[in-house]
């Protein structure tokens, strides 16, 4: 944590004598829940398997310093994140949907080129989680995660439309509990995400 607060800091000190914009961003998401690394001594359940991608959304605010060879974006970001895996119960059970929904603060940091109206960027991102995992499932989530977004977009005036990917570099939790049976696991999210950002000032 200290070291993303002192990157945030040299950053805005390379940009105190560029332009500096501020705005808002919402969006939706495409997230999926991968566990890996499944492991348990009970075998109620004997696999957990990646459900299809499903929606997320997120909406907060952007600070972009701009400067003649590139730009930097700092965000921070409130985002809603539900989904759902597969439990596999044995051939006699039938499989079972486990609900993961998870609130978080997700705080990127991404640093971009304009193209004429196109920009790409790419950078770290840290999820501060609000909540343990709700629906039919428990878990000591971390306090915090690290993970990735790179992505293209558009930017119009004062319009921003962007196309990303997020991946994780470390998971939300290695212990689930389902029917207070514990089962290890690395479980991890990525997520295609539509932003749109608008420039107050």
């Amino acid at each position: 944590m200290k070291k993303l607060f002192l990157a945030c800091f040299v950053l805005f000190s390379l940009g105190a004598n560029a332009q500096l914009d501020f705005g808002l961003r919402a969006g939706a998401g495409l997230a999926k829940a991968g566990i890996n690394d499944f492991n348990s001594a009970q075998q109620a359940i004997e696999d957990i398997e990646d459900a299809e991608r499903e929606l997320s959304f997120h909406a907060g605010i952007y600070f972009k310093i701009k400067t003649p060879l590139l730009f930097i974006q700092p965000e921070v970001v409130f985002s809603q994140i539900n989904q759902s895996v597969n439990a596999d119960q044995g051939a006699n059970s039938p499989a079972r949907s486990l609900e993961l929904d998870l609130s978080r603060v997700d705080i990127p940091i991404l640093i971009g080129k304009k193209f004429g109206p196109m920009r790409v960027m790419a950078g770290p991102v840290y999820s501060a989680n609000l909540s343990d995992l709700t629906g039919d499932v428990n878990s000591d989530i971390e306090t915090g995660t690290f993970g990735y977004q790179l992505g293209l977009g558009f930017e119009v005036k004062k319009l921003l439309i962007d196309l990303r990917y997020e991946g994780a570099f470390s998971p939300w939790a290695s212990q689930i509990i389902v029917d207070n049976s514990a089962y290890q696991v690395d479980l991890r999210t990525s997520q295609l995400l539509l932003c749109i950002g608008f420039e107050l000032f």
